[in-house]
């Protein structure tokens, strides 16, 4: 399992606009789907995302990661406000996200309670909202609550056997 954290260019709050989270969190299940892989917790924040995933495959990480931010960028580019797309100019490609993005083997029950904790605060520090479950862009209700969300959260660890491209169980 891995913690994976991405940012927009520029700290840029692209998903400030519920058009632009909701593209990204629909971009994020084709994909984590697509390679068979599972969401475990997510977490959209207006300049960033956190998301907790399954792998059955460890080394599809980087192709997981690459595979997202080039679909969402090129889903998100018509869906993007004008006064933001200089931003996302790089000598005159489009470039959405940082060119990185920060993992974290998760190797214990501690760390990954950990980390589905901060995950869901996220919003409720950044003030966004006063309680997890109230943030429309995140796996906090299916967690905290059991209210399941559009987006499935893998909670039973199917993952753990064979990677089968193209589709999940």
């Amino acid at each position: 399992m891995f913690f994976v954290t991405t940012t927009v260019r520029e700290w840029t709050p692209a998903f400030d606009d519920p058009t632009c989270a909701e593209a990204a969190l629909t971009q994020l299940t084709e994909t984590v789907s697509y390679f068979g892989h599972a969401l475990v917790a997510y977490v959209v924040m207006p300049t960033h995302l956190h998301v907790l995933m399954g792998l059955a495959n460890l080394q599809q990480l980087s192709q997981v990661m690459q595979s997202f931010k080039s679909l969402t960028a090129r889903r998100l580019r018509p869906l993007l406000r004008q006064e933001d797309m200089e931003v996302f100019d790089h000598n005159g490609r489009f470039v959405f996200w940082k060119q990185r993005f920060d993992d974290l083997v998760i190797w214990s029950e501690k760390q990954f309670r950990i980390k589905v904790e901060y995950i869901h605060n996220n919003p409720v520090k950044a003030g966004l909202v006063e309680r997890a479950v109230d943030y429309p862009y995140s796996s906090a209700r299916d967690w905290l609550v059991g209210i399941e969300e559009r987006v499935r959260i893998d909670k039973t660890w199917d993952w753990i056997g064979e990677p089968r491209i193209g589709h999940r169980k």
